[in-house]
C-alpha cells in the first residue's frame, strides 16, 4: 500500500451539485455504471422520491489524490430509526443492485481497489450501522469495492442475465425449450384479429401502458396478499418521468401486447450502457393467459436488445423460476452489514434474524402467504401502507389509473 497515495474523499448533499455531476458523468462514460445509477435515474429519485421518504440523501465521492480523477461515487441514505443512526444505499425500493459508480481501471488494480474502499469507510458520517441490502460481487467484470466477504449476509436472493452476442443467444435458443414454445404461441397470437405489439413512444401510449401495468399488478398482487411498490404515487411518477424522457430515444423500452382493447401483458426496461434491464411487468388473468404473453414479452425485450446492439439482457433482481428457463447466468445478491457502535451491532443482529425468518418462510409458502395477508389487513386497519421494499410507513393514497 506504500506505493499508492490514499485517495481523497468528498461528501456532496445534492445530485445537482455541478462538481458531483462532472464526476458522475466521467464515471458513467467509463462504463462503470449500472442502469440504476444513471444520472437521470438518480436525479429522479432525489427530486421525486426523497421528499416523500424518511432520511437524507448524501453522496461520497472518492478521487485520485494525484490527478483528481474520480474513482468511485456511492449514493447513500442517512436516517435514524428507533434511535439507530443508519446508512444505506440510496434505494427507495427501486434499485435492484447496490453497486457504486466506479472507474473500472482503478478497480482492476488490487492496491487501489483496497485503498478506495478504505477511503470510503473513513469518509462516512457518524453512524451506528452501514447496511447495504443488495450487494453484488461484480458488474460486467468490474469488482465491487464495497464487497467484503467477512461482512456479508446471505439473503437467498439472486439475478440472472443473458449474453446477446449471436453465438451465445443461438446456443440459449437451442438448449432451452422456452424459445421455440413461445415462438409457437406468438404465431397463434399473430393470427388473432386485432393483435398488436405496442412499443410506447408518445405520451399517450406511455400513460396508457403504465396505467394498464398499474391496474394489472394491483389486481394480481392484491389477490396474493403481496404489496406492490408500483402503486405508490411517487414511485409511479418516477417511472413515468423516466419513460416520458427515455422512450423517445431508446433509454426506456416500454412494451404492451394487446388484442383489440384487451391488454395481455406489459413490460418496462432500462436500456443503459449496453445492457437492457427488465424491471417491471404485468399480466392479464383473462383467457389469453394460456398463450404466455408475459414470456413472449420477455423474448421481445431480448430480441429488441440484440437488434439494437446491446451486449446483455439482465432480468433484474429476484430469483424466479421462469428466469431460469431462458438460460441466463446466475448472480448472487447479498447484504453487507458493518457496525460502528454496539447499538449498530445489535441492530445488525436483528436484521440478520429478520432475513433468516424470511428465508424460513420462503420454505413454508402457506405460512408466508398467511403472514403477508395478516400484515396487509393490519396495515389497512391502521389506515396506513408500508412500502414493501423501503420499509417506510406512509398514509395510503389512491393512484390515478386513467
Amino acid at each position: 500500500m506504500a506505493d499508492v497515495a490514499r485517495p481523497l474523499a468528498r461528501r456532496f448533499d445534492s445530485i445537482h451539485d455541478p462538481h458531483l455531476v462532472e464526476r458522475w458523468t466521467r464515471l458513467e462514460e467509463s462504463g462503470g455504471s449500472t442502469a440504476f445509477l444513471g444520472l437521470d435515474f438518480v436525479r429522479s429519485m432525489q427530486d421525486g422520491l426523497a421528499p416523500e421518504r424518511h432520511g437524507t440523501p448524501l453522496y461520497i465521492a472518492i478521487d485520485d489524490a494525484q490527478t483528481g480523477a474520480p474513482l468511485m461515487i456511492v449514493p447513500l441514505l442517512a436516517d435514524t430509526r428507533f434511535g439507530v443512526r443508519r446508512l444505506g444505499f440510496l434505494d427507495y425500493g427501486v434499485v435492484d443492485y447496490h453497486f457504486p459508480l466506479v472507474d473500472p481501471k482503478a478497480c482492476a488494480d488490487p492496491q487501489r481497489f483496497v485503498a478506495i474502499r478504505r477511503a470510503f469507510i473513513a469518509a462516512l458520517p457518524p453512524h451506528d450501522a452501514l447496511l447495504l441490502r443488495k450487494v453484488i460481487r461484480e458488474y460486467r467484470g468490474v469488482p465491487n469495492p464495497l464487497w467484503s466477504e467477512d461482512q456479508l449476509i446471505d439473503t437467498g436472493e439472486g439475478a440472472s442475465r443473458i449474453d446477446l452476442d449471436p453465438e451465445s443467444l443461438e446456443r440459449a435458443q437451442r438448449n432451452h425449450s422456452v424459445y421455440p414454445k413461445m415462438a409457437k404461441q406468438r404465431a397463434k397470437l399473430d393470427k388473432l384479429p386485432g393483435f398488436e405489439i405496442v412499443e410506447a413512444r408518445t405520451p399517450c401510449e406511455i400513460d396508457q401502458i403504465l396505467g394498464v401495468m398499474a391496474r394489472q399488478r394491483q389486481q394480481r398482487m392484491s389477490a396474493q396478499g403481496i404489496p406492490d411498490l408500483f402503486q405508490d404515487p411517487a414511485v409511479f411518477a418516477h417511472y413515468r418521468r423516466l419513460a416520458m424522457d427515455g422512450c423517445k430515444d431508446g433509454r426506456i423500452l416500454l412494451l404492451g401486447l394487446r388484442v383489440g382493447e384487451t391488454w395481455l401483458a406489459t413490460s418496462y426496461c432500462l436500456c443503459h450502457r449496453g445492457i437492457v434491464t427488465g424491471i417491471l411487468c404485468s399480466l392479464d388473468e383473462g383467457p389469453y393467459r394460456k398463450h404466455s404473453p408475459g414470456l413472449i414479452a420477455t423474448i421481445l425485450e431480448i430480441e429488441w436488445g440484440q437488434r439494437h446492439g446491446f451486449a446483455l439482457y439482465d432480468f433484474g433482481a429476484g430469483s424466479y423460476g421462469y428466469k431460469d428457463r431462458f438460460g441466463g447466468r446466475h448472480r448472487v445478491i447479498k447484504a453487507l452489514g458493518v457496525s460502528a457502535t454496539l447499538r449498530g451491532s445489535a441492530y445488525l443482529a436483528l436484521c440478520r434474524a429478520r432475513i433468516g425468518l424470511r428465508l424460513w418462510l420462503r420454505d413454508h409458502p402457506a405460512l408466508a402467504q398467511a403472514a403477508r395477508r395478516a400484515k396487509t389487513l393490519l396495515a389497512a386497519a391502521m389506515g396506513r401502507k408500508r412500502d414493501p421494499k423501503s420499509g417506510a410507513v406512509r398514509r395510503s393514497r389512491p393512484l390515478p389509473l386513467n
